[in-house]
């Protein structure tokens, strides 16, 4: 039914390994290394393809490293629209320690944009077919916030929806211009916007639902890490738990949560059910190690767990 784009800024070649000890000075001996593409949109477009659905991955990358990612995308058969930049492709790196179980994330900056480089991306954005527009991960030095500004007039104009997650100044950006379809920033990262703390799920999901009232998004989902999420809309709040599953990464879950609710809406799907797979996305996701994302049996066996309905699990590959 809908067709998904999802726009990455600062895509990142992921590097996953584990050891037994994580120590300074010495020389740390790895294992079980790993390689995916990565960055916000890219890892939700993983998500969508892995579901089933048919997805765009738009991106900038420059360098040896932007070579890689497009091999490791072209990989997994995802579609691709590249937009080639003069600053090079980051590397993050992902290390899992066995000795505690503890996971040590280094996240890199990423190059600096031109305005000729970030403005082509609008351009190609603007001449791909597309219902569903994700613009997700940390803008690169060099973007302005108004980009988001110039997405979400881009879908208003041909009455698509629009999808924005981000962190920080860029989030509070979104917050205060509005006109998203859909926001959706953690706990962390919504107290820190909203520059206050938050004692209980139901304060928090009155402040969002106040934000949707002046026009911020149609929709607020908040992630809330092991304790679940909250769905917020005008007149309706959901608050969901996490199923219980074995953590091993928190890499690509949010990320893994967005994949799945767009999925689902995408099909047509009612947005409590899309909320549904986006939680059984995200708790699958922390159940792989580094940055593989969630499985789809995983993702089937979690949302039925969820009071189900058989529409979204007739969405599911087998």
């Amino acid at each position: 039914m809908g067709k998904v784009l999802t726009v990455t800024f600062n895509p990142t070649v992921d590097a996953a390994c584990e050891t037994d000890v994580v120590r300074p000075t010495h020389k740390v001996r790895t294992r079980e290394e790993s390689f995916h593409p990565g960055g916000g949109g890219i890892n939700v477009a993983r998500i969508v393809e892995r579901l089933g659905g048919s997805v765009t991955a738009l991106y900038a990358r420059g360098g040896v490293m932007g070579a890689v990612l497009d091999q490791l995308l072209e990989k997994r058969g995802i579609k691709s629209k590249i937009v080639a930049v003069e600053g090079n492709t980051r590397i993050n790196n992902v290390i899992h320690e066995v000795s505690t179980g503890m996971e040590y994330r280094f996240i890199a900056e990423g190059p600096i944009l031109t305005e000729k480089e970030w403005r082509k991306c609008l351009a190609e954005t603007e001449k791909l077919d597309w219902d569903w527009l994700v613009v997700s991960g940390s803008l690169p030095r060099g973007v302005p916030l108004t980009v988001y500004d110039d997405y979400t007039e881009m879908a208003k104009k041909r009455g698509a929806s629009i999808v924005l997650d981000t962190s920080g100044k860029g989030l509070q950006h979104i917050i205060e211009h509005g006109g998203a379809t859909l926001v959706k920033p953690s706990q962390g990262e919504f107290e820190a916007c909203m520059q206050r703390s938050f004692h209980s799920v139901p304060e928090m999901a009155a402040t969002a639902q106040q934000l949707i009232h002046k026009g911020a998004a149609e929709i607020i989902a908040i992630t809330l890490g092991h304790q679940g999420a909250v769905l917020i809309t005008a007149n309706k709040t959901l608050y969901l738990p996490s199923p219980a599953v074995k953590v091993f990464s928190a890499s690509g879950a949010g990320d893994s949560f967005i994949g799945g609710m767009v999925h689902a809406l995408s099909k047509g799907i009612d947005v409590e059910d899309s909320f549904r797979l986006g939680i059984a996305c995200g708790s699958a996701a922390v159940m792989e190690k580094g940055t593989g994302l969630c499985q789809v049996e995983n993702i089937r066996r979690l949302y039925q767990d969820l009071e189900p309905k058989k529409a979204v699990l007739d969405i599911l590959p087998e």
